[in-house]
């Protein structure tokens, strides 16, 4: 049925016990509720400021990190043209030079300032002689870069440069003169962290490094420094240290100035524990007074750190918070300062390991939450008063009608008031209720269905918050990974530059040294092949000609003492042993004399004039000339000729009869090919030479082909070079033919090769650049 048939049906006789436990279970049910919620709305408070104070220090630390780092980068800067300023000729302007003088000591120092210029301090502990203070003067090109570095970022306070032999060069200038009034002689600048840090026993990767915590020996109070050691080019002596200065009262103005929640501050520690900075406000919680007065004296002469009582690793009540602050590089920790409980929040600067620490009061942090707990009970005490003003005339009212269904009602709201307990207590999944009455069956369906939606509600929040956290620290790491991997590639990148430089030059060196033995090489092949081709026609004429005095002198002889007794036949045969001797004398003085001429044309220089040519007539007409030639020497050679012609081709600019040289020299070596084969028991064999044209491009192409007995492969690569050649000795073959038809080519911008396979043909393909305008040019 439903409640209004319910509360019509039992009236008002039942209604008002019903009522009042449904209003106690409520407010006990806020109240409870409202406890649960209160907490975890402080805890959560409490974890958001923590977080709060953890990042605002990371933020910090990587806002200083990045400003050292550009100090950093300066002094990187500085190193590189200082080591460029070694070996760099410069010429001051006049008025330098007048600006330098010697002590009584014999220091060498700047006396006086000019805009933009450097202070100078040699030390007499070198002997300066003429190249030394002319050193000097060749470093006054590094005074526009000092103070370029200084003025231009505000952290740096000063820039020098200290040479290995005791050479100071400082922005902005100082009054080196006073100070050598004061104490006689400049001293040993070896002997300071700011210079033997950056050696090689401390700094053996050469990189730019950050000193402790120093009293500046020219007057500008405690500071650190980016230090950077200067190699010349291939050399491991260290020549210089070149440095930029931060003062420490600028990163306390620095420190003093970040805006920071909850009246925090922030402060500085180096990584032995040592308090950098430390603002005004964080000095009565540390119970120190930032110094601010120190001995320029002392510090000239060695180096002044910091007080033991800085050091939060020296001090008793601090050393386990310092050790944990030291190995770690970020962390919270509740430490206790002047009677209080502070929150102090911790990061590292990543350039020189010093921590940022950001330090709270815990009940400034918490503040916020302690008010709303307060807030949130003021609001229950006002309701619970309203609801019993409320209720109590609601119940003087209801008194008489609702008294009858007190007892039917009861049951199902505590029921309901269990229900929100357990659900306000985390129980988010409630069973299924069973009520008698509908509208308080679906008032219990709907708290069931609420705790699962606050259930799924809260478990959402959850995973949503520890993907967000995961997601942070993977950008955070991707972001580092990504930083080293460029660091790396840029190193890698400038090494890899230097080797490929030092390695052309080294290429570049071999290259003339090889270029000058191939042409010594070429030479002595060339008079070796010469020397030996000559010797042996000359050594045929020599011996042939000793051989006919002999007979000459036999026959005189003979006809003298027995000319009575003198056959006719032994005349004849002593004269036809002459004739054969003169002939072969003959021939192997035309050998000779083809060897000269061969030569002198393999020499002849280039001396005639480039024209557009026709290939395909220039073929015609030396295929024809080299045919006749051969019949003439072989009357029973047979050959066929076949012409493949590409009409098409255009024209070369060519020197025609050095090409038709060419032509007639291939055709030539083919029909000899074809002749040493016809001689070979090969069946059924028809010579034929192949004579063809075509265009490829910008290149005309003519080939001549035969099909004798081919080149083996081997022989191959040698087959252009001068006095080689494949045929049998005798008829002239000195095998400079195809050596002269490659220059040939090779100064008409061309290229001759050859294709060849055994026992089944031979190809030489001659490619020449085709002629598209009608011009005679002259041969270079």
């Amino acid at each position: 049925m439903s409640l209004l048939r319910l509360i019509w049906r039992t009236y008002l006789t039942s209604a008002l016990v019903p009522l009042f436990f449904i209003e106690v279970a409520l407010i006990a049910a806020y109240f409870i509720t409202n406890s649960v919620i209160r907490e975890q709305n402080i805890t959560t408070l409490q974890r958001l400021a923590t977080e709060q104070l953890r990042y605002a220090s990371q933020q910090q630390a990587e806002n200083i990190s990045a400003q050292l780092a550009s100090v950093a980068y300066s002094a990187e800067l500085l190193r590189r043209q200082t080591a460029r300023a070694f070996v760099t000729p410069f010429v001051p302007d006049a008025e330098e030079p007048l600006r330098y003088a010697f002590s009584k000591g014999g220091a060498l120092y700047t006396t006086r300032n000019l805009p933009g210029r450097a202070a100078l301090l040699y030390s007499s502990l070198t002997r300066i002689r003429e190249p030394e203070r002319q050193k000097a003067l060749q470093f006054a090109q590094l005074d526009p870069l000092l103070e370029s570095i200084v003025e231009t970022h505000p952290l740096i306070t000063q820039a020098y440069v200290l040479t290995a032999d005791h050479m100071t060069r400082l922005y902005p200038y100082i009054n080196y003169g006073k100070i050598l009034e004061e104490n006689g002689a400049a001293g040993d600048h070896s002997v300071y962290n700011y210079y033997y840090e950056a050696d090689a026993a401390h700094n053996p990767e050469r990189k730019v490094i950050w000193t402790d915590v120093y009293v500046d020996t020219a007057g500008q109070g405690w500071m650190s420094s980016a230090n950077a050691p200067v190699y010349l080019e291939q050399s491991d002596r260290l020549e210089a240290v070149v440095g930029v200065d931060v003062t420490l009262g600028h990163l306390v103005e620095q420190v003093r100035q970040l805006r920071l929640p909850w009246n925090s501050y922030g402060m500085l520690v180096g990584q032995d524990g040592t308090i950098l900075a430390l603002p005004a406000q964080g000095e009565r919680d540390w119970e120190l007074k930032e110094l601010t007065q120190y001995s320029y004296q002392r510090a000239i002469k060695y180096d002044i750190p910091k007080p033991d009582t800085f050091n939060l690793l020296k001090r008793e009540e601090y050393r386990e918070f310092g050790q944990r602050l030291v190995s770690e590089q970020q962390g919270l920790q509740t430490v206790i300062l002047a009677g209080r409980s502070k929150q102090v929040a911790w990061s590292t600067v990543k350039c020189n390991a010093w921590k940022l620490l950001v330090v709270a009061d815990e009940a400034d942090i918490f503040a916020e939450a302690y008010e709303l707990n307060k807030r949130v009970l003021r609001v229950g005490l006002g309701m619970i008063a309203g609801l019993v003003f409320f209720y109590a005339l609601f119940f003087a009212w209801l008194y008489r009608k609702v008294r009858r269904t007190s007892g039917t009602l009861a049951e199902p709201l505590l029921a309901l008031e269990a229900m929100m307990q357990r659900i306000g207590q985390g129980e988010y999944s409630q069973p299924q209720p069973t009520y008698p009455i509908i509208e308080l069956q679906r008032t219990g369906e709907g708290l069931v269905r609420m705790g699962q939606t606050l259930g799924q509600s809260n478990a959402s929040l959850h995973q949503a918050r520890t993907d967000l956290e995961q997601l942070n620290s993977q950008l955070e790491e991707r972001i580092q990974d990504r930083t080293r991997e460029l660091e790396m590639a840029n190193a890698t990148l400038h090494h890899e530059n230097t080797a490929k430089q030092m390695l052309i030059q080294e290429l570049q060196r071999t290259q003339s040294q090889l270029i000058q033995s191939e042409k010594l090489a070429s030479l002595a092949h060339l008079t070796s092949g010469i020397a030996h081709e000559l010797k042996n026609p000359l050594n045929f004429i020599n011996n042939l000609s000793e051989a006919s005095v002999e007979l000459s002198q036999d026959l005189e002889r003979a006809l003298h003492e027995h000319p009575q007794l003198l056959l006719m036949g032994e005349v004849q045969d002593l004269i036809a042993h002459l004739k054969q001797n003169a002939a072969i004398v003959h021939q192997h003085g035309v050998r000779a004399d083809h060897i000269i001429q061969s030569m002198m044309e393999h020499a002849r220089g280039r001396s005639s004039a480039l024209e557009p040519t026709d290939v395909i007539s220039l073929a015609e007409q030396y295929l024809e000339q080299a045919y006749a030639e051969a019949c003439v020497r072989n009357p029973d050679l047979v050959v066929n000729f076949v012409r493949e012609f590409d009409p098409a081709i255009g024209k070369v600019q060519a020197m025609p009869q050095q090409l038709g040289r060419v032509v007639q020299n291939l055709i030539h070596n083919a029909i000899d090919a074809l002749s040493l084969k016809q001689r070979q028991p090969f069946p059924a064999f028809n010579p034929t030479v192949t004579v063809r044209t075509h265009r490829d491009g910008g290149e005309v192409i003519l080939q001549v082909e035969d099909n004798g007995p081919g080149i083996p492969e081997e022989l191959q690569s040698r087959i252009f070079e001068p006095f080689f050649t494949t045929k049998p000795p005798g008829n002239g073959n000195i095998g400079l033919g195809l050596s002269l038809s490659y220059d040939i080519i090779k100064l008409h911008g061309g290229k001759l090769a050859v294709e060849s396979e055994l026992g089944r043909y031979t190809r030489f393909t001659m490619s020449l650049p085709a002629c598209d305008e009608l011009q005679v040019t002259p041969a270079q």
